[in-house]
């Protein structure tokens, strides 16, 4: 299997001090002799930070220093992953790290998941300092939402990074996600704005950067009578936030595509009235759709085409509960996934309706398996 391999570049006033490169492996940096990488200047401790070089990814920590490590000149209190072309200073020391690429020889074995990042996507994808990227906004268990900067473009964007890479299947979904949203044009549809792989060998792409406040933050202000909340969102403003997702969601579904995971926190309020349907982590091409009458309706598959088509992947396993207890239909509680089809979203938005109208999910319970209980026995409040 091909080892990575990692350039460390430290320099000082502009002048490099040294340029050294590493196999994975855990590196402290100072000015101590003994130090893996070693400088000598007179804000770096002896033992300031200590650099874990994975296969993967890469991980600062600030050693008890005195004089701080700093990523996006915002100080390190725990260890934090590095993303490709942040700004990272350790006292009056600037650190570079460049990942090398895996050579495009076919004789040379790489890990699973890039493996299927490399055949996945071409290599004109490859990112070349295309971005400056700042601090994290967001973040859940298998991803990122990092603050960058299109330098091209000059403007800023948002990038959604995986944070573990090691299940193909996990890269796969990733991928997919990207390619599923992007070709949902929708002006109530957040744009894909492109889909590459950063100098680490990681997978990314970029969407545009929605400022604004969530239709479940909206609706929890509203439940605590927040003066100015109550009177910028009326009744009516909220049935029209309502109709835009549901909007989005019946064009998502005229292209074969059930989102799973409808909830007030995806929905995404903007400025000037823009209402976006975010997060479609969970998607999933059907190649048939159904009415809310119940009656079967043909959709071309081919209209939305991603990684999946053609590769051998495993699909989700029945029994695997997905999505957001207090939002999923019945059947996904139950964990019959290949049964759900765009019923599950119209269900879906009927509970956000619900919300809207009483302030309340429709079903409550002191722990998310009891409400999946409750949903799967269509118990409704």
């Amino acid at each position: 299997m091909h080892v990575p391999q990692t350039e460390v570049i430290l320099s000082h006033a502009g002048a490099e001090l040294a340029r050294v490169t590493f196999p994975p492996g855990e590196y402290v940096i100072g000015r101590e002799p003994g130090a893996g990488i070693y400088a000598d200047t007179p804000l770096l401790s002896r033992r300031h930070a200590r650099l874990t070089i994975n296969y993967d990814h890469l991980l600062l920590e600030d050693l008890g220093s005195s004089n701080g490590t700093f990523v996006n000149e915002q100080p390190l209190a725990e260890a934090t992953r590095l993303f490709p072309n942040q700004s990272i200073r350790l006292g009056d020391v600037v650190l570079e790290v460049r990942r090398q690429h895996a050579p495009d020889d076919p004789e040379v074995s790489l890990a699973p998941a890039q493996a299927t990042i490399r055949r996945l996507l071409p290599a004109e994808m490859l990112a070349e300092k295309r971005y400056a990227i700042g601090s994290v906004v967001a973040r859940g268990g298998m991803g990122a939402i990092l603050d960058a900067r299109q330098a091209a473009m000059k403007r800023n964007v948002a990038m959604k990074v995986m944070l573990e890479t090691s299940d193909e299947a996990d890269v796969l979904r990733f991928i997919e996600e990207a390619q599923i949203t992007g070709q949902l044009d929708h002006p109530n549809i957040v744009p894909i704005y492109e889909l590459g792989v950063d100098e680490q060998d990681q997978v990314f792409y970029t969407m545009k950067f929605v400022k604004g406040i969530t239709l479940k933050k909206v609706l929890e202000l509203l439940a605590e009578g927040v003066e100015a909340t109550v009177k910028k969102f009326t009744l009516p403003t909220l049935l029209t936030v309502f109709q835009k997702a549901c909007d989005a969601v019946a064009f998502a579904h005229s292209k074969g595509v059930i989102h799973r995971d409808l909830k007030p926190e995806n929905i995404m309020l903007g400025d000037f009235g823009s209402v976006l349907v975010m997060d479609w982590g969970l998607a999933k091409v059907v190649g048939r759709n159904q009415t809310p009458e119940g009656k079967s309706q043909n959709i071309e598959r081919s209209l939305v085409a991603s990684a999946r088509s053609g590769e051998q992947f495993g699909s989700t396993m029945s029994g695997t509960i997905m999505g957001t207890p207090q939002y999923m239909a019945p059947e996904q509680a139950r964990g019959e996934i290949d049964q759900l089809d765009a019923r599950a979203d119209i269900y879906a938005l009927g509970a956000i309706l619900f919300h809207i109208l009483a302030l309340r999910p429709s079903v409550t319970g002191p722990t998310a398996m009891h409400i999946v209980d409750k949903v799967a026995r269509g118990e409704v409040e």
